[in-house]
């Protein structure tokens, strides 16, 4: 757990026994919160080692600098005389500095580094005892433990010798969140990480791509392409209602669609897209019945009549949009064809609008945890074979606070139930605040990278048990690629620089006079070309 010091590392702190000391803790102490003297400002988010002594005998716990301050009593903020400050400063001022560094407690370093067990202590340090900078060698036996389950992601960003791996195992089963404003490394931190579970573990990743900024994510072996398809005789109910745009207010109108779908759903066709027009013939159906007065009495007919006709009017604008496009029979029967296990899955979704998105990533999360149910009772001899990853991009878009939409009754169920059947969800937002708060309480782990709006961090702490309000004061300094890493993944929070993805990817913003200057090189080349040409003489 120690090693030699070069004297140059020391930085004018003291060495003891290989370990730099960087001050001692003073004042009142509690099991949780310590503050310390320091000959240098502690860096926030550095790791330090809080001695404990008892018994003549010395633990270690790790504490992470949460505060740095540097303070004066002869320039106090009541010294305000420009000339009385500069004499201060003239005659010595900075011989009266004092450095205080604050850090929470996080863990006995012994169960971290033996077990990878967080163990807080019970009781405080005391006064005085000496507080060391945590070493590389203890930081990557915590964090970079070679162990199967576990993907690297980045490096710790005071320690930038120390790699960061997550547990995927805890993200697949607690959930995760990715949160950042546009621009600070999103889409990479979603690239690497999908790119190293699907090659070094051999995972299955679906990805709903909103804006079609996802390429060759996994590579070209480890990338699938989805285009954004159902088949007619799988759609819901529910599906259907929101094709339709039927919302929950037009009750007779759902309950004609829901009598004629019941009629037609278990019977089988020769051809699948039958399905639809057997619907339709259903509906027609019910409006012959009422003309004839096979329907509802004469005081409702009227009313009947109306709601059935708008029906079929939904009906027939549906088949028009979205028959043979969206809805189709060469749409994927098995749901293997659609998501293949040991692959980077992404659905490309940036042609299609909001509504279609919403249906299309219900449907298919819905299919994928009905399977896994099926795949866990049966022994594993049916249903979809492996565990799965759900990234949805966009997240405030298909589960937003503010109403209610297919994506968010079908996540709300796999964060309750996913952990037992091997699927977890990965919500990807720039937008926290807009973000449906239940759906984001219950991702355990939380990437959080720069967060500018003061609303979008309460609301992400609000959502987040171990987002201290000191951490939460560095959401809007950190440098793109910069994040804060909580949860079950890390075995405690870690500021971390994201690796760069090696795969090419959108979501970059565009070198704008870059793309005016090809523009008019090309143009330029063109002209000259045709002035050649023109000038040729003819035969």
């Amino acid at each position: 757990m120690s090693r030699s010091i070069k004297p140059e590392e020391s930085g004018g702190r003291s060495v003891s026994g290989g370990r730099i000391k960087l001050g001692n803790i003073i004042g009142e102490t509690s099991h949780s919160k310590v503050s310390f003297t320091a000959s240098e400002p502690p860096r926030v988010g550095e790791y330090v080692l809080v001695s404990y002594s008892s018994n003549g005998s010395e633990r270690l716990a790790l504490g992470m600098v949460e505060e740095s301050l540097i303070g004066n009593p002869l320039l106090s903020m009541e010294q305000v005389k420009p000339d009385y400050v500069s004499k201060a400063q003239l005659y010595g001022g900075e011989m009266a500095e004092y450095i205080i560094g604050r850090a929470r407690i996080l863990s006995w370093v012994d169960t971290l580094v033996n077990s990878g067990v967080v163990e807080t202590p019970s009781y405080p340090p005391r006064p005085g005892a000496p507080v060391y900078k945590a070493d590389a060698d203890t930081l990557r036996h915590i964090f970079s433990k070679d162990v199967r389950g576990k993907v690297r992601i980045g490096v710790l960003v005071n320690h930038r010798d120390v790699p960061v791996s997550v547990d995927v195992n805890a993200i697949v089963s607690r959930h995760l969140a990715i949160l950042a404003i546009t621009g600070a490394g999103k889409s990479n931190t979603v690239g690497v990480l999908v790119d190293r579970i699907v090659n070094e573990l051999g995972g299955t990743v679906v990805l709903f791509d909103m804006h079609n900024e996802y390429g060759w994510v996994a590579g070209e072996e480890g990338t699938y392409f989805v285009e954004p398809k159902i088949h007619p005789a799988r759609l819901t109910l529910h599906e259907f209602y929101r094709l339709l745009h039927l919302d929950e207010k037009a009750h007779k109108q759902r309950r004609f669609l829901r009598q004629a779908y019941r009629e037609v759903e278990n019977t089988r066709y020769q051809r699948p897209e039958e399905f639809l027009d057997k619907l339709k013939e259903a509906l027609e159906q019910r409006i012959d019945d009422e003309k004839r007065g096979k329907g509802d009495e004469k005081r409702r007919k009227k009313s009947a009549d109306q709601s059935l006709s708008e029906v079929l009017e939904k009906l027939e604008d549906f088949l028009e949009e979205y028959s043979g496009k969206v809805i189709t029979p060469t749409a994927p029967i098995n749901l293997e064809e659609a998501i293949v296990p040991g692959k980077a899955n992404i659905f490309k979704l940036g042609g299609v609008s909001e509504e279609v998105a919403d249906v299309v990533v219900h449907h298919y999360l819905n299919w994928l945890l009905r399977e896994r149910k099926e795949h866990v009772s049966s022994g594993r001899e049916k249903g979809y074979p492996v565990p799965v990853l759900a990234v949805i991009e966009e997240a405030h878009i298909l589960l937003p606070s503010d109403r209610g939409t297919l994506t968010k009754s079908i996540a709300g169920k796999i964060a309750r139930e996913g952990r037992k059947f091997g699927v977890g969800l990965c919500l990807v937002s720039q937008r926290p605040k807009k973000l449906d708060e239940d759906a984001l309480s219950q991702t355990n782990n939380k990437i959080i990278l720069r967060l500018v709006e003061p609303g979008d961090q309460r609301y992400v702490q609000s959502a987040s048990e171990t987002l201290s309000d000191e951490l939460l004061e560095l959401l809007p300094s950190l440098n793109v690629g910069e994040a804060i890493l909580l949860g079950m993944m890390t075995p405690v929070p870690a500021i971390v620089k994201i690796d760069k993805s090696a795969r090419k990817s959108g979501g970059g913003d565009i070198i704008v006079h870059e793309e005016w200057r090809r523009y008019a090189e090309s143009r330029k080349k063109l002209n000259e070309e045709a002035s050649k040409y023109l000038m040729m003489p003819e035969d």
